[in-house]
């Protein structure tokens, strides 16, 4: 095993193997401590100010607890280094739902009246294939008007032609020669015209009477259908929506204090209680510019392949961020953080002999082996109160800590 590194702590504590590497076993020193407190010798001030100044919000605005030596002997308080881990990765919950680039609610361009249904939710369909058959007096009028314009273009070519041959003979001027061309051109207009309207209503221009269909705009799958034959429907009304599930997104939440551990095409990997035994591997391909001011997170997207159809949109799924090659945390144990007042704290070591100081933390996510990942308010070299921290938290709510009470 190797030697317990040195740390910069008063001469009153002498650090012991407990558990861990470098575990301070307060216990075991209860002898220095009380020729501490009896001597009233003052220790060396603590090499860590990065905190000073720092105010925390406790009970009764008390933020700090004394000990004394027979209180601390038996208080089996332990003091110890935060942990440095690798970082592994973030875990964070989120939920599956389409690839929006794949989705379409499909409605009718015009109104119009259900006469048939060629699908049912859960049907396979091929881009262009008919989901449904309308009738529309909008699409009958123009298909008639068509229908129109094409005799009357008939008519204005012959007599177009008629004209060019007496003009040629010299029987008829150049000027009716002009205006049976003019005529034939705004036949051709209005045909075009006709034609370009049944498009835009979505009607096939060789089809008769009002009939039009609804087809699909792409390969794959009716996720849901509102029609009813019969029904009159019109253009804000949603018919079908059909989905490519071969891909899809989880959209993450990532909360604020970790975004600067998340960034694009960053490698995730996808659980489900559907699947437990299963990983989906994916990218982080776009994160928000804002942040929700409810639940403080930003969403993250992250598209996954789905060729076996697997994973289902509405999935509630959790996904581990994974981070970059020897990147390292700071961590605690989970008991070793306290909640007081609403605030994350642990305890440090104070400048006197049997003092504790709470130190307000921000916490990060859960590491394996019950630790937890400390974010901010603790340095890496700072000693603190690994056992016994709810020992303390209790002495600070009684107001009476050992005679030494603030």
């Amino acid at each position: 095993m190797s030697p317990v590194p040195t740390v910069s702590l008063p001469d009153r504590v002498q650090y012991k193997k407990h558990r861990r590497p470098h575990v301070v076993l307060l216990a075991a020193v209860s002898t220095f401590l009380l020729a501490a407190c009896d001597d009233g010798g003052s220790a060396d001030p603590s090499p860590v100010d990065e905190h000073e100044g720092e105010a925390p919000v406790v009970e009764g605005g008390v933020s700090e607890v004394h000990l004394d030596s027979t209180a601390l002997a038996l208080s089996g308080v332990v003091v110890a280094l935060p942990e440095s881990v690798g970082a592994g990765g973030l875990p964070v919950t989120g939920n599956i739902t389409y690839d929006q680039n794949r989705v379409s609610h499909i409605g009718p361009k015009t109104q119009g009246r259900v006469v048939e249904l060629t699908v049912e939710v859960g049907s396979r369909v091929d881009r262009g294939q008919v989901l449904a058959h309308l009738e529309s007096p909008e699409v009958g009028a123009t298909r008639a008007e068509l229908h129109e314009a094409e005799a009357l273009l008939e008519i204005a070519q012959e007599n177009y032609e008629r004209e060019g041959r007496l003009e040629a003979q010299g029987i008829s001027s150049r000027r009716e020669l002009l205006d049976a061309e003019a005529e034939l051109r705004r036949v051709q207009a209005r045909l075009a015209s006709a034609q370009e309207r049944l498009r835009v209503l979505g009607a096939d221009v060789h089809d008769e009477g009002g009939h039009f269909d609804v087809p699909s705009p792409f390969d794959g799958v009716v996720v849901e259908r509102h029609a009813g034959r019969g029904e009159v429907v019109g253009p804000t009304d949603q018919l079908f929506t059909v989905a490519d599930l071969s891909r899809l997104w989880i959209e993450l939440d990532i909360y604020e204090r970790n975004l600067n551990r998340v960034e694009r095409d960053q490698p995730v990997t996808v659980t489900t209680t559907a699947w437990p035994d299963r990983v989906f591997p994916g990218r982080i391909v776009y994160i928000a510019d804002i942040v929700d001011s409810q639940r403080r997170t930003v969403r993250a997207r992250v598209e996954l392949e789905n060729t076996d159809g697997a994973l289902k949109p509405g999935m509630f799924a959790t996904a581990l961020i994974e981070m970059a090659d020897g990147a390292r945390v700071i961590a605690l144990p989970r008991d070793a953080v306290q909640t007081v007042d609403e605030q994350q704290i642990v305890w440090v070591l104070g400048e006197e002999a049997g003092e504790f100081i709470v130190r307000p933390v921000t916490l990060g996510p859960e590491l394996p082996g019950g630790l937890v990942e400390i974010l901010s308010g603790l340095a890496a070299d700072e000693p603190v109160v690994v056992v016994g921290a709810f020992t303390l938290k209790s002495e600070l709510a009684k107001g009476d800590f050992g005679g030494h009470g603030h």
